[in-house]
């Protein structure tokens, strides 16, 4: 017989998951399939098959002696799960069980509180769990960054996953209202005790209908809380994996928008002087612009798509969290948002290609008037010297090739070509000037377009 999917817990279990900052250095040796910490049953292979573009393990552990924030519920231990995703940002999994006489609604939604106004203050051993982390990376021999870099730090996005036991997955299951309609106690631990359920309302409570079967199971869940009853681990396990994807993409749309507002800025402030300062600039916002890409292929793009685990129950859980979180919305805004960083970058570089192609002109025109200059010096003297090496009448072997008076023709032979191909060439230039400024003048200032076309010569036959 096939394995069911549906299952009655015993204990209330809580899968507490939370994005890290900043990135993790994690060499790709040291990162292990997900699979190795939590048990996905069938849905493993399809987890292995997309490994590369889902969250990695990094560790995995057993903790006894965990402590969550005051007014929280008493657990007995947790497992602690560190992965981080293709890009590197770090995810936190905090699987707890919540103890027997903390085991109803309104406790569960201390808890769900607790953990997410005040989740720094939850200790392993006395010692705060980030700096907890940093020392078992130490450990395991992973180095988390460059120098300098700031400390693991708990990120803005949580989602806790409640998978309610015994008397309350009972009480959950029998209050199961038809529709869209959600219990008091379904809205006060999906939201955390911030809202009176008595009105009926759904206060924007998402209950897919695809994964609720009135009397064996139920899924209700809002932005930051999923409420998943009747399931087996390996679906709860399932289902946290892909709120952990949705997580992870909302943290990526925050991170790329703050970069991308950097990178405007650095454009800003530019002082752009030099082809060298252009240069640098379009480099470095080159940089920027392909890691807001890569993020948003892998950060964003990849988690919004619910073919990763190709189940009907996951992309069912998956596609209702995506809703409910906008992700499509952020995610079209936010490329709106890199395109404008890149059409500032096309912008810098025509800038620069108009430089360089200034400067290569600039040079050209240099390079061809040292030429010319230097045609215009050498021939004369190159005639000269012919001249004077002829064995003729016309040189006096008596007088100096610098007598002026005696050689005045052979000078002037030698040099009035070049001096009146320079005066025709300064005249060819001003022509050419005042013909592109002719449309200007004309329509601008009636005088200068009449004393301009007194300049011009007269045709011959008017």
């Amino acid at each position: 017989m096939p394995r069911s999917d549906a299952a009655v817990r015993t204990r209330t279990r809580l899968l507490l998951m939370y994005n890290l900052t900043p990135q993790v250095g994690v060499p790709e040796d040291m990162l292990r399939p997900l699979t190795e910490a939590l048990d996905l049953g069938r849905f493993a292979a399809h987890v292995e098959a997309a490994g590369l573009l889902l969250p990695r393990l990094v560790l995995h552990e057993r903790v006894p002696e965990i402590t969550l924030p005051p007014s929280a519920a008493r657990v007995d231990g947790a497992a602690v799960t560190l992965a981080v995703t293709p890009r590197r940002d770090p995810l936190l999994f905090v699987d707890v069980e919540i103890a027997d006489d903390a085991d109803g609604s309104h406790a569960l939604a201390e808890t769900l509180y607790a953990t997410w106004q005040d989740r720094s203050a939850t200790r392993v051993g006395g010692v705060p769990l980030t700096e907890w982390l940093e020392g078992r990376l130490r450990a395991y021999g992973v180095t988390d960054g460059p120098a300098g870099q700031p400390p693991l730090e708990f990120g803005r996005n949580v989602h806790q996953s409640v998978f309610p036991g015994a008397a309350l997955a009972r009480g959950l299951l029998a209050e199961h209202a038809p529709g869209d309609a959600v219990g008091q106690e379904v809205v006060t631990i999906v939201l955390r005790g911030t809202l009176d359920g008595d009105t009926g309302a759904t206060l924007g409570i998402r209950r897919p209908e695809t994964l609720n079967n009135a009397g064996q199971t139920m899924v209700a869940h809002g932005r930051g809380v999923s409420l998943i009853v009747g399931y087996a681990p390996p679906v709860e396990n399932a289902f946290g994996l892909a709120a952990a994807g949705i997580l992870n993409a909302v943290a990526a749309v925050h991170r790329i928008r703050r970069q991308a507002f950097e990178a405007l800025e650095l454009d800003r402030a530019a002082v752009v002087e030099t082809t060298d300062d252009a240069r640098s600039l379009v480099a470095q916002l080159s940089r920027r612009l392909s890691d807001l890409q890569l993020d948003l292929s892998f950060s964003v793009e990849a988690y919004a798509d619910t073919i990763l685990i190709p189940e009907l129950l996951v992309e069912s859980f998956h596609s209702s969290l995506r809703d409910i979180s906008a992700l499509a919305d952020a995610l079209a805004n936010t490329s709106r948002i890199v395109e404008r960083v890149d059409a500032v970058l096309a912008t810098r570089r025509v800038d620069l290609e108009t430089a360089a192609q200034q400067y290569a002109e600039d040079r050209d025109r240099v390079l061809a008037a040292v030429i010319a200059v230097g045609s215009v010096i050498a021939l004369p003297p190159a005639l000269l010297l012919a001249f004077f090496g002829v064995n003729s009448s016309d040189v006096d072997p008596r007088r100096s090739i610098l007598d002026v008076q005696h050689y005045g023709v052979a000078y002037a032979i030698a040099w009035l070509p070049f001096l009146l191909l320079i005066l025709v060439g300064l005249v060819a230039r001003r022509r050419i000037s005042l013909s592109l400024s002719a449309p200007d003048a004309v329509t601008t200032d009636p005088r200068r377009t009449r004393r301009f076309w007194l300049r011009r010569p007269r045709r011959r036959g008017r």
